[in-house]
C-alpha cells in the first residue's frame, strides 16, 4: 500500500492511468490485508487497524453517497453517474481512509511529502522548458496565449496544482530550516520556482488562492513576522506578474494576437501599458466571460432545484438543453447544485464545516510536536488554496486535482490519529 501510495504522488500531473493502477493496487492490497488481521489472533496493535474516517465525516460522506445513488435513475447520463461514482466518488473518500491507514509513521509521514517535493521539483522543470522552447518535455503541450501548462491541459489546472501544495511547501521550509538548514534551503529553492511558475500560469484566481493560503498559513501559525514577509512577497508577486498577466494575456483584450497597433507591451514605467479604452484593473479583475458560465449553471439549477441534473452530468445536460456551449460552471458551489441540487449542496456544505473541524481538531492533537503542527497548517492551507479557485475555475471535474485534495485530505487526518497515541507512548 505504500510503495502504490508512493508511486500515485509521483505521477499525480502526469498520468491517469497509473494514477487509477495505483488506486486499484491499494485497495487490493488493503482487502488482503484485512482478511489476513481477521485470520489471526486480536491484538492491541492492530486497533488503529479498525479506525474508520473521522466521525463527523461519516455523515455526509454517506448523506452524499447516498444522494448520487439515489438519483443516478434521474441524471441525464445514467451510466456515466453511476461510473463516476465508483471511479471518483467511492474512490476518492477510500483513498482518504487508506492514506490515514499507510501513514502510522514519522518515517511514511516524510516519505510520501519528499515524494511530493520531487514531484513538483520535476513540474518546475517541464514548465521552465516550456516557458523556454515553447513545449513541455512530458506532453509537448504547447504554451497557450503565453502561459505555461506544464504537465496539465490547462494553466488553471496547473495553477491548482501549484498553489494547493506552495503551503505544504512553505511549512517544509520552515520544519527544515530548524532541523537541517541545507535542506531547508533546498526547499527555499523549490518555493521560489513553484511561485515563478504560478506566476507564469498568469491564473488570477490562482493568484488570489496563493494569496489567501499563504497570509492564512502565517496566521495560523502565529508567525507574525513571517506573515509580514508573505504579504511583502505578494505585493512584488502582483507587481511583476500582473505585468507579464497584461502583456501575455491577449485573449482578455478580445484580439488574436499582439501587434504594435493593439495592446502596448507594459513595463514597468508603464505598468498599465494599454491602448484608450482598456483599464488595467478591469482587465485584471474581470470576470473573462465566466459570468456566462455561471448563468448557465444558475439556469440548470432552475430547471432541477432539488436534486440536480445527475452526478457528472452537467455537460450532457448541456447538449440535451441546447445552450450553446458544453463549458463547465467554474464555480464548484454552482457546479454541485446543478448536478445535486439544493440537497447536495447542503451536504458538501455539511461536509466542508466537518472538514474544517477535523483538521482544527488535528492540528491540536499535534500542537504538542512543533513539526507536525507546523505542516497541519501547511496541509490545511493547501486545501484551502484548492477551494478558494475552485470558486473561479473547474478543478471539481479533474481527476488529477481532486486525488490530490483528497491526498492532502488523507495526510492531514492522519496527524491527528497516531500520533496522538505516540505522544501518549513517549510520555509514558
Amino acid at each position: 500500500m505504500y510503495g502504490a501510495l508512493l508511486v500515485m504522488v509521483f505521477f499525480i500531473p502526469y498520468s491517469f492511468a497509473l494514477i487509477e493502477i495505483c488506486q486499484v493496487t491499494m485497495i487490493m492490497a488493503w482487502m488482503v490485508k484485512r482478511f489476513l488481521l481477521g485470520k489471526a489472533p486480536v491484538r492491541r496493535g492492530y486497533a488503529q487497524d479498525t479506525d474508520p474516517v473521522p466521525n463527523s465525516m461519516i455523515g455526509p460522506l454517506i448523506a452524499i453517497g447516498l444522494l448520487i445513488v439515489l438519483t443516478i435513475p434521474f441524471s441525464h447520463d445514467p451510466s456515466l453517474s453511476a461510473r463516476k461514482f465508483f471511479s471518483r466518488f467511492l474512490q476518492q473518500v477510500f483513498l482518504m481512509y487508506l492514506v490515514t491507514q499507510v501513514l502510522d509513521s514519522r518515517k511514511r509521514l516524510y516519505g510520501v511529502l519528499s515524494m511530493l517535493l520531487l514531484t513538483f521539483f520535476l513540474v518546475t522543470v517541464d514548465v521552465m522548458i516550456q516557458y523556454t522552447w515553447g513545449k513541455s518535455i512530458v506532453h509537448h503541450n504547447s504554451l497557450i496565449f503565453g502561459r505555461v501548462t506544464g504537465p496539465m491541459n490547462h494553466p488553471n489546472d496547473l495553477g491548482t496544482l501549484l498553489v494547493t501544495v506552495l503551503p505544504v511547501v512553505l511549512a517544509s521550509i520552515i520544519i527544515s530550516l530548524k532541523r537541517m538548514p541545507w535542506a531547508g534551503g533546498a526547499i527555499g529553492v523549490l518555493f521560489l520556482l513553484l511561485v515563478s511558475a504560478l506566476g507564469l500560469t498568469a491564473s488570477r484566481g490562482a493568484w488570489v488562492a496563493f494569496a489567501v493560503s499563504m497570509v492564512a498559513l502565517g496566521i495560523c501559525l502565529k508567525h507574525y513576522k513571517l506573515t509580514v514577509l508573505i504579504i511583502l512577497m505578494l505585493a512584488v508577486f502582483s507587481w511583476v506578474y500582473g505585468v507579464h498577466c497584461l502583456s501575455t494575456r491577449v485573449d482578455m483584450y478580445g484580439v488574436t494576437s499582439v501587434t504594435p497597433s493593439n495592446i502596448v507591451k507594459p513595463s514597468f514605467i508603464n505598468t498599465s501599458g494599454l491602448p484608450s479604452g482598456f483599464d488595467a484593473l478591469e482587465i485584471l479583475f474581470g470576470p473573462s466571460g465566466r459570468e456566462y458560465y455561471w448563468g448557465t449553471a444558475v439556469n440548470v439549477i432552475k430547471h432541477y432545484p432539488w436534486f440536480g441534473c445527475g452526478y457528472n452530468a452537467y455537460v450532457q445536460t448541456l447538449r440535451d438543453l441546447r445552450v450553446g456551449h458544453e463549458e463547465y460552471p467554474h464555480n464548484s458551489l454552482l457546479h454541485i447544485t446543478a448536478e445535486l441540487g439544493i440537497v447536495g449542496l447542503l451536504f458538501y456544505l455539511w461536509l466542508f464545516v466537518s472538514l474544517c473541524l477535523e483538521g482544527w481538531k488535528a492540528m491540536r492533537r499535534v500542537a504538542w510536536a512543533e513539526d507536525l503542527h507546523v505542516l497541519g497548517g501547511g496541509l490545511s492551507c493547501g486545501i484551502l488554496a484548492w477551494m478558494v479557485h475552485s470558486l473561479m475555475d473547474t478543478p471539481w471535474s479533474s481527476l488529477q486535482l481532486n486525488i490530490l485534495l483528497w491526498l492532502l485530505i488523507g495526510i492531514l487526518m492522519s496527524l491527528g490519529t497516531y500520533y496522538k497515541e505516540e505522544k501518549r507512548g513517549t510520555t509514558a
